[in-house]
């Protein structure tokens, strides 16, 4: 106890003080799957730092509250056994991620996963995953369409919904009548990319079309049209109209 010679005297002895008992209990505690003597040797150790820590502060012995800053420039209980050890505490091991098979393709995964590193399904483990987004189909039909089919987002297995029906909404739509930001209309089609014989949109292409870019084969309107009649700020065709 040479250290304690200088800092504590008459005044107490640190090494048997609660702060230090309490200390050293968790310690060992988070030392308990070693041998005895081993843990006995690491607690002999830890009482030198404590009492050269005690030394170089001049804590009193009597006082617990320089004993327990002491205590707290060595550090935690945990990362000193960490330290004494060359491990992490068990406590702080973060557990391993729990392995289950991916709904789509059926092979190992891990249970957190966000993508299926195989099929490239997204959150494989989620067994009642649908996707995100939105689809609905009516059950009337018109030769295996549905008469409305509605759908945008993406489906269980990543992949875009496109609206298919007699009439298709959606984010990607094709069908008789189709309204979606990019769309195929058989008869008339409306959104933001549309082809289609009558299509109205900001980029339009069709035999009739109508748009801030109408190209059409026989009538476009828009701010740049072209067609056979064109009608637009710049109108490109046999009979146009245009306002430049």
């Amino acid at each position: 106890m040479a250290y304690l010679a200088k800092t504590v005297g008459a005044t107490g002895d640190i090494s048997s003080s609660a702060p230090v008992l309490e200390y050293l209990g968790q310690v060992r505690a988070a030392l308990h799957d070693l041998p005895p003597h081993e843990v006995e040797d690491l607690i002999s150790r830890v009482q030198a730092e404590i009492e050269i820590e005690a030394d170089s502060a001049y804590a009193d012995g009597t006082d617990e509250a320089s004993i327990r800053a002491a205590l707290v420039r060595l550090g935690s209980p945990a990362a000193v056994a960490e330290r004494l050890t060359g491990r992490p505490n068990a406590a702080q091991v973060r557990p391993a991620a729990t392995l289950t098979t991916c709904r789509a393709c059926r092979r190992e995964v891990s249970g957190e996963a966000t993508v299926c590193p195989h099929c490239g399904a997204p959150f494989p483990a989620r067994v009642g995953w649908r996707g995100t987004g939105y689809e609905w189909r009516s059950k009337g039909q018109f030769r295996g369409w549905p008469l409305v089919h509605i759908a945008w987002g993406r489906d269980a297995n990543g992949k875009l919904r496109v609206a298919r029906g007699v009439i298709a909404i959606g984010q990607f739509g094709i069908g008789a009548v189709t309204i979606a930001q990019f769309g195929i209309g058989l008869v008339f089609g409306f959104g933001q990319f549309v082809l289609a014989p009558l299509a109205v949109g900001q980029f339009a292409f069709g035999l009739l079309a109508a748009g801030q870019f109408g190209i059409g084969l026989l009538a476009g309107a828009g701010q740049i049209a072209t067609g056979i009649f064109a009608a637009g700020m710049k109108a490109f065709g046999v009979w146009t109209h245009s306002s430049m």
